[in-house]
Formats: structure tokens, sequence, C-alpha cells
């Protein structure tokens, strides 16, 4: 109970202050497990998602953000829960390998789970070609793919800086996209190169920003392995 209503307040203090412009939020199932495969422009990114979504989206995190003491550290732990945090150990290629057990498990449990198939931030505000991570997602579980377009969250939050501006940004969310024709086809990378593509394709027209055929620099090796690479 605390948890919902602390997160119906943030995002209506967000969308007050923030006048975010959100479309296709009735694209979203009201029940049943889906994954958001959104562009990564900004740190704050799964933040506006999980608060802006009519439910909470569910990312990995960092599971080293656990640890402190304190009333301060408790009180973050719980935003972070409130947020949809999925805590991951990202040791190396164990922990890439823990992040895509845990995605799966949270679409089993009939959540959202939300995913950024560039596998790392744009270093310049167009969209990257994705990782074929959505794609494996996908058809090993059968749940739809909500695509999602952000512009203007690197104006909110900056590569680099901790603070937040106020700005507007814009979010859309495109239409369910089902694969039943390659159903218990995930082990073929072609297939899961071929699904990653269409969703980014509707990524990117929905974002309305430039396109690049070629992935983005890779970051830690749990991000890149839930990402599909």
């Amino acid at each position: 109970m605390f948890r919902s209503m602390l997160r119906a307040v943030l995002a209506l203090l967000l969308r007050l202050v923030f006048r975010p412009r959100i479309s296709g939020l009735g694209n979203i199932p009201a029940s049943g497990p889906c994954i958001i495969a959104a562009n990564h422009l900004s740190f704050c990114d799964h933040v506006l998602i999980s608060l802006m979504a009519n439910r909470p989206v569910w990312f990995i995190g960092k599971a080293e953000r656990l640890d402190g003491t304190g009333l301060r550290h408790r009180l973050r732990v719980k935003l972070l829960f409130t947020l949809g945090f999925v805590p991951v150990k990202r040791d190396g290629g164990a922990g890439g390998v823990d992040a895509l057990k845990r995605a799966e498990e949270v679409l089993r449990e009939g959540r959202i789970f939300g995913i950024h198939p560039e596998g790392t931030r744009s270093p310049d505000g167009r969209v990257y070609r994705g990782r074929a991570g959505v794609g494996w997602l996908a058809l090993a579980t059968g749940a739809p793919v909500i695509p999602c377009g952000l512009a203007g969250t690197d104006r909110v939050q900056p590569l680099g800086r901790l603070m937040w501006r106020v700005t507007r940004f814009d979010m859309h969310f495109g239409s369910p996209m089902t694969f039943p024709e390659f159903a218990g086809r995930e082990g073929d990378y072609k297939v899961r190169r071929l699904v990653t593509d269409s969703v980014m394709e509707q990524v990117h027209t929905l974002a309305g920003l430039d396109y690049v055929h070629r992935y983005a620099p890779r970051s830690t090796p749990a991000a890149e392995a839930i990402a599909g690479g």
C-alpha cells in the first residue's frame, strides 16, 4: 500500500513539474506480462518510464545499491523498490546470466519488465542498433513487446550530471508487438536479430530521432547480457 501511494505521489509531481508529452499509455496491457523496450538517453530513463506507465515497470539495477546502513539508506532502498528495482550482482559473465534469469522471472510472474535494447546510453542523442536480448526475452516468454520512444530525457539529466533539470520530455508507447510465427526459436540468433530490429524500428520512429545502424559502445558485462550481446 505504501509503495503504491508513494509511486502515485511521485508520478503526480513529475507530471505537474515536468509537463511531459506522453502518448500510447493505453497500449500497455492492464494485466499480465509485457516488455517495455525503450531507447536509452539518460540515467533517469528507467525512473521516468516506471513512474509514467500505468503499472509498475521493473528494471535491472546494481545489487550494490542495497548496501549500507542507517535511516537514509533504508529510505533510499524503499524508493528503489517503489521504482521497480531488480537487484543483480554485475560481476562479469555470471552477473549477465543472472540478469537474464531475473528478467525472465519478472515476466513469468506476470509483471512488466523494462529494457533498453541498446545496452547503454546514447552518446549523442540518436537511437542505436539494439542488442538481441529483447528478442530472446520476447520469444522465450511469449510476452508482448511495447516499443517506447523517448526524446528529451537527456536534457532532464545530461550525461555526467547528478541533478535533474526541469524541462519537458517526450514518451510515446507503440502498439504491442508479438511474434507467434517464431515461437520456440529463441535459440536462433537470426530470428532474435530479426525480432530486435523490428522492435527498434518502432522505437526510433516513436522517438522521432535519427537511427544509427551500428551498436553503441558497450558498458558492463551484465548490461551486455541483458541487452543480448
